[in-house]
């Protein structure tokens, strides 16, 4: 096996961290999507968009929909304020994927339990 530096602290280690730094089962358990923030709101939203416009945003497809958020979309509900339609997209599972988190990575660290 490949040694490698630990990405958190640089110590040599035979995985992508040291044991010290290794996220446990705890901190790698997906939240729900309750607990990560999405409502019945947002499940109409999601619903509203989809119907809206049945394709993939970024490659076209009509299958696996998803509604994905633009930054904007969570500067509103930083602000208590509703998403609205043009803060979202529709995007297929894989393109949303591809596109990354929207969010700020600091705050899906810390809802994961690790620290920034």
């Amino acid at each position: 096996m490949t040694l490698r530096p630990c990405l958190t602290c640089g110590e040599v280690s035979e995985g992508s961290r040291c044991d010290e730094h290794a996220p446990t089962a705890t901190e790698l358990r997906r939240t729900s999507a309750r607990e990560r923030g999405y409502d019945a709101a947002w499940d109409r939203l999601s619903r509203k968009a989809r119907r809206l416009q049945a394709f993939c945003l970024d490659c076209g497809t009509t299958a696996d929909l998803t509604t994905d958020h633009l930054p904007s979309a969570w500067e509103r509900k930083a602000q208590r304020k509703p998403i609205r339609l043009s803060d979202v997209a529709v995007v297929c599972g894989p393109c949303n994927n591809r596109r990354g988190s929207s969010r700020n990575v600091d705050r899906d660290l810390t809802t994961r339990g690790r620290d920034p």
